[in-house]
């Protein structure tokens, strides 16, 4: 049975099927087909083994003037299977495949018919023409001939007006149009959709000639997000807790030249199935139950004497603390794992994560993504997840997750991506004679992913920490940190992820540093807090590290973290100035409290409701030396150490969650009608009720210009 496919599918991830026909005219009512070519894409690889080349008889003659455009006389189709036998091989072949030409819908007019003609069921599939593509990316453009198209991308046509010529051809076409498309921010399924129907009057000419004899598809914009809902349900147990909070610790250990019956003896007594195995001469392993039954299965009542060093597994495979369950899970899955070590954020072990089979068995079946990020090996791999979140977030919600939660998993997905981006880059560096990575390091992101506050329209916001005795020449394009960050950069932005507009990327070399070169600007944005510097600081005092190398890159993080924290709690004129600008925001509302919309209907809440309180809150964590870094905490804390009512504070911290489930509802609304998703919210599709609350929400944000003022007057 048909899948469909779905509107977030990334371009690069998409399987295509490039369809061209040759027929006895251009009537698509009462003409019919002579030739069908077709060949098969994944992204933006042409499967030239996968091919559909047919001719047909169409049972009536040739037109002259049809026979010199393609070739084929009456002599060539005769005793050719006709349409009814090669239709239903056509469709098996194109499958859940969507479908691309060049004036695709002539293609599909004349097989409607044709269908139609002989009783045949077709199923319409979805389809994306290159030349509405094209004439949706430039309006001045008149020529959109298939010949005139390869002849700007430098293609050569070979076999032109032979059906399966022309399908390559056009395949060709539109992968050369890929990165054009890129570059216009057309990235999904549902967008190139959206660009299709931009040329207005060339769509005209196509619907008078009949290639559209059914009402055009119309998206309803005013369908709520959680309409769909999901096709089964998800545990939001999973989504909801961290290793962190479930974790064995601190875990039990022994030293490495213990005997296994000691071993034994304290598993038992501490009704464990593993023990950390200490050793002087680096991190620690790890001794399971199935090693000691191993061991006693070869060694009999001898195995007792081995030394635990002998028979320990070495690292111990881990994850940070702050890791997702589900994350856990799908890594347990694919390294066979039943015991996962957790560590701190220094690197450390703190903990051990268990999983009896019938919860591994329960857990993993209920996951919507899991581990395919760690399996990527191409930005495409990667893109696949990144398409997937929406779908993900509309279940969460439809499940009555709290938004924020879900901004949380949206965010650990983009860790994760940015980790696996960091890992390929490492490893074509590495292949192509570069070597490993010439010093400790860390990628660190930013903004509102370092706060785990992602929402459905990401962009790249990250930067790159270095140690301080690495000697290269960070400023040169040959060095190997420089090829690192342009090629993470680069693979996430392929992946889904855009470049970010004001350029805070690895990539830029004001973001690329040194340990002590981000120390020294630091200090210097704390002495002079310009404008330009209050909004580097807004985006950096967030940041979390989402891949470091080994621990002594996680030490790293930590190490400037706690430095950043220091200076920024010892510079009045820094907090100061945070806080005026946070305070200087004021919510769109208007006269008798009504909401400000813009021409089409929307309400900017990121700029007048969230960035109010998000930046507030930030200022008044460092004044009071608060290290969460999600805006709730912040807020929660906050209020705690300057005196400041709790209930306020709870107030604000559901106002801000509230205000985020609004905008990554119509977000969602957004990517599947092919809409660029951003911060402005409709406020008509909104319900009664939601209206009501938003007016009362914005009118509240003035607690954190309350909180601020309390934060100045003290300064």
């Amino acid at each position: 049975m048909k899948q469909p496919v779905s509107p977030l599918t990334p371009l690069i991830a998409l399987n295509t099927v490039v369809l061209d026909t040759e027929t006895t005219g251009l009537d698509v009512r009462s003409d019919r087909v002579v030739q069908i070519g077709a060949v098969r894409l994944y992204g933006r690889e042409i499967q030239d083994e996968a091919v559909f080349n047919v001719i047909i008889d169409p049972q009536m003659p040739i037109p002259d003037v049809a026979r010199r455009i393609h070739g084929l006389s009456d002599a060539d189709v005769s005793g050719k299977p006709g349409i009814a036998e090669v239709l239903p091989q056509l469709a098996a072949f194109i499958g859940d495949a969507v479908v691309v030409g060049h004036s695709i819908h002539f293609d599909l007019a004349i097989l409607r018919h044709e269908a139609e003609r002989h009783g045949i069921k077709w199923t319409e599939p979805k389809a994306l023409d290159v030349a509405l593509m094209v004439a949706g990316l430039d309006r001045a453009l008149i020529d959109t001939s298939l010949d005139s198209l390869a002849l700007s991308l430098g293609i050569a046509v070979e076999g032109r007006h032979t059906a399966l010529g022309d399908a390559m051809a056009t395949a060709r076409v539109y992968v050369g149009l890929q990165n054009r498309l890129l570059a216009s921010g057309i990235r999904t399924l549902a967008e190139a959709e959206n660009l299709c129907r931009k040329p207005q009057s060339l769509i005209a000419r196509q619907e008078e000639a009949g290639w559209f004899d059914r009402p055009r598809e119309q998206h309803d914009f005013s369908r709520l997000a959680l309409k769909q809902g999901t096709q089964r349900a998800i545990d939001s147990y999973l989504y909801r807790n961290r290793l962190g909070d479930v974790m064995s610790s601190p875990p039990i250990s022994i030293s490495e030249t213990a005997d296994l019956h000691s071993a034994a003896q304290l598993m038992a007594a501490c009704h464990i199935g593993c023990l950390i195995v200490t050793r002087e001469s680096g991190e620690p392993g790890i001794l399971s139950e199935r090693d000691v039954l191993h061991a006693l299965a070869a060694r009999g009542s001898e195995a007792g004497k081995l030394k635990v060093g002998s028979l320990m597994s070495f690292p111990v495979i881990s994850a940070t603390a702050d890791t997702f369950l589900y994350r856990a899970l799908g890594l347990m899955a694919r390294k066979n794992l039943r015991y996962l070590g957790v560590t701190d954020d220094g690197g450390r072990l703190a903990g051990i994560f268990t999983l009896r089979t019938l919860l591994r068995e329960r857990a993993l079946a209920t996951l919507t993504v899991g581990d395919e990020i760690a399996m990527a090996g191409r930005p495409r791999d990667l893109a696949k997840v990144q398409s997937a979140l929406p779908t993900l977030a509309t279940g969460l919600l439809a499940d009555g997750q709290d938004a924020r939660q879900v901004c949380a998993i949206i965010s650990a997905e983009n860790k994760a991506m940015t980790a696996r981006a960091a890992e390929i880059a490492e490893a074509e560096l590495e292949a192509a004679g570069a070597g490993p990575a010439p010093a400790a390091y860390a990628v660190l992101m930013l903004g509102s992913g370092g706060r785990g506050e992602s929402m459905l329209a990401p962009d790249q916001d990250n930067a790159l920490l270095i140690a301080d005795d690495y000697a290269g020449d960070l400023t040169s394009p040959d060095d190997w940190f420089s090829r690192f960050a342009t090629r993470l950069n680069e693979i996430l932005d392929r992946a889904g992820i855009p470049y970010c507009k004001g350029g805070v990327m690895a990539r830029n070399i004001q973001w690329r540093r040194r340990l002590g070169e981000w120390q020294h600007q630091v200090e210097e944005w704390a002495r002079s807090p310009s404008p330009q510097a209050l909004l580097n600081v807004d985006i950096f005092y967030d940041f979390t590290p989402a891949h470091v190398s080994g621990s002594s890159g996680a030490r790293l993080a930590e190490t400037l973290r706690h430095f950043a924290a220091d200076t920024a709690r010892g510079s009045l004129a820094l907090v100061r100035a945070l806080g005026e600008t946070a305070a200087s925001h004021a919510p769109p509302l208007g006269l008798f409290g009504r909401i400000r919309k813009d021409d089409q209907g929307r309400v900017d809440l990121k700029s007048g409701g969230l960035l109010p309180i998000v930046a507030g809150a930030r200022a008044i964590a460092l004044r009071h030396g608060v290290t969460a870094l999600s805006t709730p905490e912040r807020i929660l804390q906050a209020a705690q150490h300057a005196g400041r009512s709790q209930a306020d504070a709870e107030i604000l911290a559901n106002i801000h969650g509230f205000l985020i489930r609004l905008i990554i509802t119509q977000q969602i609304n957004d990517l599947e009608a092919g809409i660029a998703p951003g911060n402005r919210v409709e406020v008509a599709r909104l319900n009664h009720r939601d209206q009501d609350e938003l007016r009362e929400a914005l009118g509240r944000i003035d607690l954190i210009t309350h909180m601020l003022r309390d934060l100045l007057q003290g300064i």
